[in-house]
C-alpha cells in the first residue's frame, strides 16, 4: 500500500459507512455461540461489493489475524482473503443503523535495538476507534464479534488488553503506541513521544487537562506544525 493511502481508504470507508465508536462497545472475555451469524458487506480492493453473512460455523468470533473471510451468499459460500478486502461491514439482524466496519492492515511494532527504534511489521484486522483530521486511532484484540444489540464486542487476554495504533498523515501504516491495560503516566509519555510535533496538545497530556485515554479529544485537537 502506498505511503498515506490508508488513511484515506479509511476516511472514504468512514464516509460511506458512517462512524462509531469503542466507548459503545462491550469490552469483555467470552464466546459467541457458533449458531451466530452476521450480515456482512465487504469492499475489495478491486471495486467489488459482496453481500452475505459470516459465522455460524465453530465460532462467530473473527479472529484479529484471519487471513481468509468466508462468507456465506446467496449463491454459495466463499471465501476471500483478507489482503484482498478494502473494509468489511458487520451487522446483526435487526441492528443495521450499528453496523461495525473493520480493515485488514499492514502494522508496525516499535522496539529498539541498539539504542535505534526499529519496527516489526504484521498484519490484522482492526477496528477503527476515532478519527481526527490529521490521525485516527485504531484498535483490535484476539477476537472480534457483536453483541445482541449490534455492539462491537473485542474478546483480549487480560495480560495483553486491547492494543491500539495511530496513522498520522504521512504514515504508511497504523503504529502501535499502547494499551487498554497502559497506565496513565505510560500513556502520557507515549503521547509526547508520537505528537511531539504539535507542543501544545503534548503539554495539555503532560498537564493532565486532557486524560491520556481521551482518544476523541487527542483526534479532534492534532494539529502537527511540521508533519
Amino acid at each position: 500500500m502506498k505511503k498515506g493511502k490508508t488513511l484515506s481508504v479509511v476516511l472514504a470507508a468512514i464516509a460511506v459507512c458512517g462512524l462509531f465508536a469503542l466507548s459503545s462497545c462491550q469490552l469483555v472475555e467470552f464466546a459467541v455461540a457458533g449458531s451466530t451469524y452476521y450480515d456482512t458487506e465487504i469492499t475489495t480492493k478491486d471495486n467489488r461489493l459482496i453481500t452475505g453473512r459470516i459465522g455460524g460455523q465453530r465460532s462467530s468470533n473473527l479472529p484479529s489475524g484471519a487471513k481468509t473471510i468466508s462468507i456465506k451468499t446467496d449463491s454459495g459460500r466463499i471465501k476471500v482473503k483478507s489482503e484482498q478486502i478494502e473494509y468489511m461491514k458487520l451487522s446483526r439482524k435487526g441492528h443495521p443503523e450499528r453496523s461495525q466496519t473493520l480493515v485488514y492492515t499492514t502494522c508496525k511494532m516499535p522496539y529498539t535495538k541498539k539504542g535505534v527504534q526499529k519496527f516489526r511489521e504484521f498484519k490484522c484486522w482492526q477496528v477503527l476507534k476515532d478519527v481526527g483530521d490529521n490521525i485516527f486511532i485504531t484498535a483490535y484484540g484476539n477476537t472480534f464479534s457483536l453483541a445482541k444489540d449490534g455492539a462491537l464486542v473485542i474478546t483480549y487476554s487480560r495480560d495483553e488488553g486491547i492494543k491500539y495504533c495511530l496513522q498520522r498523515k504521512g504514515d504508511d501504516c497504523p503504529i502501535y503506541f499502547g494499551r487498554s491495560i497502559s497506565s496513565r503516566s505510560y500513556m502520557r509519555k507515549a503521547w509526547q513521544e508520537w505528537l511531539s510535533d504539535d507542543p501544545e496538545l503534548c503539554r495539555k497530556i503532560a498537564g493532565k487537562e486532557i486524560d491520556a485515554f481521551d482518544f476523541t479529544k487527542i483526534v479532534e485537537q492534532y494539529n502537527p506544525k511540521t508533519r
